[in-house]
C-alpha cells in the first residue's frame, strides 16, 4: 500500500510516517522510484517497530471498519420553517452503528468524504451523505438565538 493509505490506517500524519520510513521503522517497507511500498501484516495494518527513546506510540491498533455517517435531516430543515427557537429540532445526525447523536453544528477532525447514491440509498433514506473515520465532536446540541449565551465560532476549529 501507499503512505496516503497507510497513515490513514495507523491515524498519523503522512508527514510522520515518511520520518518513520526514513528512519527505518516500518517494517518490510521498500521504496519504489519516488513512492513508497509498504507490507501489510495479517491484520491489515503496516508494523512499525517501537522506537528505543521517548513515549510509545499511540496510532491505531485496529481499523475502523465501518465510517461514520453525518447526514443534513432535510425533513428537519422544512420542518423548522416559522417554529419559534424553543421547539426547532436538530437538523445533523451523526450515525454510527446503531447508535445516533443529533444537534445544530459539529466538527469533524480530521479528512472525510461525500457520498452521493441516488438508487442506493442509506438505510435511513438519505441519497447524500458525509463519511469519516475520524473523531465527530457536536459543537450545538441545543439552539441559542441569545447573543449574550449564544457559541462564539471558534477560528481555532476552522484552520
Amino acid at each position: 500500500m501507499g503512505t496516503k493509505k497507510a497513515s490513514l490506517l495507523l491515524g498519523i500524519s503522512r508527514q510522520r510516517l515518511l520520518v518513520l520510513l526514513a528512519q527505518g521503522r516500518v517494517k518490510g517497507a521498500k521504496k519504489n522510484g519516488r513512492f513508497w511500498e509498504i507490507p501489510v501484516s495479517s491484520s491489515g495494518m503496516p508494523v512499525i517497530t517501537p522506537a528505543r527513546r521517548g513515549p510509545k506510540g499511540i496510532w491505531h491498533k485496529q481499523e475502523t471498519s465501518v465510517p461514520q455517517m453525518i447526514h443534513v435531516n432535510q425533513h428537519n430543515i422544512k420542518g423548522n420553517i416559522g417554529k419559534p427557537p424553543e421547539e426547532l429540532e436538530p437538523v445533523v445526525s451523526l450515525k454510527h452503528g446503531k447508535r445516533n447523536d443529533y444537534g445544530y453544528e459539529l466538527y469533524i477532525s480530521g479528512p472525510c468524504y461525500i457520498v452521493y447514491q441516488p438508487y442506493e440509498p442509506a438505510p435511513c433514506g438519505a441519497h447524500l451523505w458525509i463519511n469519516t473515520y475520524y473523531p465527530v465532536q457536536f459543537i450545538d446540541t441545543e439552539f441559542n438565538l441569545n447573543p449574550a449565551t449564544a457559541r462564539q465560532p471558534s477560528k481555532k476549529l476552522y484552520i
